[in-house]
């Protein structure tokens, strides 16, 4: 079944903006924008009316009305600035596709006696209002939905218990979660959906303890899959920075040894062989695998020495675009040298669906970014979802599957 919603815009107090043609021009570009990059295939959007856009998913029954506040913020940013003092509202209107269309062409008089929770009746399904600050029913106000509970989503988040996440580690080929890689975000805004990724995910040195610490709480509920940790190269080469980190591999549980990886960021284009012999040799009790994180795509897997590590990922640099894709084809282009190996490729920090798209075509066994999944609660199992599906949602509902092997 296909979710389908009308999304209309209301600008500025008293919604005295919406009838300026020149006010209807800037939303459509400033939401279009956002859209674009946001709303990806599968799913699909239109601009109906002015003011006024369709979005469907074909993978829902429902939609999430806060992955929209993103898009109030970044309105309420670009048309009033940070300190602004004008006003955005959205109006998310949930049904079936005659009542959708109606709401697209509804009245300003009707849409504002909703807004002020004066409903006539004269449309069946579910209104959210969504401002930069809150998400709250409308219609009904607190109460079913065509005889459903009320979606959680709706009410307040809780806080996050720990500042841990988890971003999903997706293997293209065999379209499927092998396991997740830990992430530290400093506040809790920055486990919304849309929270922008930074060239490692954030991380530091002085963040490594802190995920091996949350991360070691949820391993042995994690089930199937692979739980990578970030550790920095600088940090793990020196003696200083192996005394601060061994306690806390100690702390991890050794009988699920075989699901714990450990991510190497800033690990320079030609690591030495004392250093990466070194550091596997410190990683070998706690860790089954190894993952070099390189920010240079011309990392030379040539001098790799054999069984220091399973894999080399390429966190994406933050630079525009089109830089990001070049990185990607430059990486892929030294595919057969990673082969002969035995080693395998990964990219990190895919954030759009162009770059997804990017890697797909290039062949990348390993894939993790935003564009892939949200900021999660909790580890990904071992999860099968198509790559069209992708970025995988905490609110996804995927069916488990048998562990994968991702040994070469």
């Amino acid at each position: 079944m296909t979710a389908i919603a009308c999304l209309r815009v209301f600008v500025g107090e008293n919604l005295q903006f919406t009838h300026s043609e020149a006010m209807a021009a800037l939303v459509a570009k400033v939401a279009g924008a956002y859209l674009e990059t946001t709303w990806v295939w599968p799913r699909r959007y239109g601009l109906v009316a002015p003011f006024s856009f369709v979005l469907a998913d074909p993978r829902a029954t429902k939609l999430n009305p806060r992955e929209l506040q993103a898009l109030a913020k970044d309105l309420q940013f670009k048309l009033f600035g940070e300190r602004g003092e004008g006003d955005i509202a959205l109006m998310m209107f949930e049904g079936d596709q005659t009542d959708v269309m109606r709401f697209a062409g509804a009245h300003l008089a009707d849409l504002t006696a909703l807004l002020e929770g004066r409903d006539d009746g004269s449309l069946t399904g579910r209104v959210c209002k969504i401002t930069p600050h809150s998400v709250e029913s409308v219609v009904p106000q607190g109460g079913p939905v065509n005889g459903e509970p009320l979606l959680e989503m709706l009410a307040s988040p809780p806080p996050p218990t720990t500042r841990a996440g988890y971003r999903g580690v997706f293997h293209v080929g065999r379209e499927i979660f092998v396991g997740s890689v830990a992430v530290w975000r400093e506040t809790e805004s920055d486990f919304s959906p849309s929270a922008p990724s930074t060239g490692a995910d954030g991380a530091t040195p002085e963040h490594d303890l802190l995920t091996l610490q949350a991360g070691r709480d949820v391993v042995a509920r994690m089930g199937v899959g692979v739980l990578f940790f970030p550790i920095c190269f600088t940090s793990i080469v020196r003696a200083s920075g192996r005394a601060a980190l061994q306690p806390a591999f100690e702390a991890l549980p050794r009988a699920l040894r075989g699901q714990l990886a450990a991510a190497i960021y800033d690990t320079p284009r030609a690591p030495s062989f004392s250093a990466l012999s070194q550091i596997r040799r410190f990683l070998d009790p706690y860790f089954s695998r190894v993952d070099l994180r390189v920010s240079d795509p011309a990392f030379q897997v040539d001098v790799l020495p054999s069984g220091l590590a399973e894999s080399v990922t390429l966190t994406l640099p933050v630079a525009d675009e089109g830089a990001r894709l070049l990185a990607i084809t430059r990486f892929m282009r030294e595919a057969p040298a990673y082969r002969r190996k035995g080693v395998w490729q990964g990219v990190g920090d895919v954030r759009t669906r162009r770059e997804l798209d990017a890697c797909v075509k290039e062949g990348v066994p390993f894939l993790t970014g935003s564009a892939i999944s949200d900021l999660l609660d909790e580890p990904v199992g071992a999860s099968p979802c198509p790559t069209l599906n992708l970025p995988l949602h905490e609110w996804s509902r995927l069916d488990a599957a048998p562990p994968v092997s991702i040994t070469a």
